[in-house]
């Protein structure tokens, strides 16, 4: 008599070969690290940047002069912006119009609310337009005329969300890496922002698929140093300041592949250095400035 075939085992059996033939596609699906966002539509995104520094004076002091204490300075900016993509032109070519519709700014120095002024008010309403390629480069930004600082940290700012992730095609597991290009604000008056140099990596995680969309999870991490000579016009003449910082940073983000948008991301960094006086007018010399801080940038984008 013939045997009776094992169903049950012929069916797991077939599960199981099913079930390797999905992993093994999965893990060999390469992704486009770096993209356009899709032309028409509408990305609203919300971006959180907190810092904490505690900074301290080194050598013999002025025991009587609170400027020498020690002093913790807290900072919250949130910013929403509006971004409308429009239809590509003849070259491939995407630009997309960002609106600031909302900015405020929060800052303590030593628990002691400090003033931020018209601030908040400078970036409120401005637009910013950027031109993405077919491979998803920013080739253009065009930003407001404002003397001030304003929209160079916003111009920035575009540059970290769209412009730092690498040209490559990247699988499950993967690590790719690009440069750092950091923009680090210091807390002294009329002081230009410092661009902190050095790796990104950047490792795919997952590629998953919810209701909306088909997104992929990347885990980041980041290393710079930024070694320079700062100089500073104060009443009293040009002062020169060398500045020498560390940092280092983890975090992750969810990339919606099928818009072209990054729609959450946190990066938590730790950094820390020194400040000293390279020469000053009066010819005194402060003594070196430690600082030693942490920063938090959380990013929630939709369409």
């Amino acid at each position: 008599m013939m045997k009776r075939p094992d169903y049950r085992s012929l069916n797991i059996a077939l599960c199981l070969t099913l079930f390797a033939s999905m992993i093994a596609f999965a893990q060999s699906e390469k992704i486009i690290f770096k993209m356009a966002p899709e032309p028409n539509q509408t990305i609203r995104t919300k971006l959180v940047h907190e810092m904490e520094i505690d900074m301290n004076f080194e050598g013999d002091l002025p025991t009587k002069d609170p400027a020498y204490g020690p002093t913790k300075m807290v900072a919250k900016m949130v910013l929403s912006l509006t971004q409308k993509v429009g239809a590509p032109d003849k070259d491939g070519n995407v630009t997309s119009e960002v609106t600031y519709d909302e900015s405020a700014f929060e800052m303590t120095m030593n628990g002691q609310p400090m003033p931020f002024g018209d601030a908040a008010s400078k970036i409120a309403g401005k637009k910013v337009s950027i031109t993405f390629d077919r491979k998803g480069d920013i080739v253009d930004i065009k930003i407001p005329p404002d003397p001030s600082l304003v929209v160079e940290y916003l111009k920035e700012m575009m540059k970290s969300i769209y412009g730092n992730l690498p040209n490559a095609q990247i699988g499950v597991g993967e690590i790719v890496t690009s440069p750092l290009d950091f923009m680090l604000l210091i807390p002294i008056t009329d002081a230009p922002p410092l661009t902190v140099n050095g790796q990104s990596k950047f490792k795919l995680a997952s590629v998953e698929k919810d209701s909306t969309c088909r997104f992929a999870k990347i885990d980041q991490t980041a290393d710079g140093k930024l070694n320079s000579v700062l100089e500073i016009a104060t009443p009293e003449g040009k002062v020169k300041m060398k500045v020498d910082f560390k940092l280092s940073g983890a975090g992750d983000m969810a990339v919606n592949l099928d818009k072209g948008f990054v729609r959450s991301g946190d990066l938590k960094t730790t950094f820390g250095g020194k400040i000293e006086m390279a020469n000053e007018p009066s010819g005194t010399k402060s003594p070196p400035l430690n600082l030693q801080g942490t920063m938090k940038i959380t990013i929630a984008g939709s369409n």
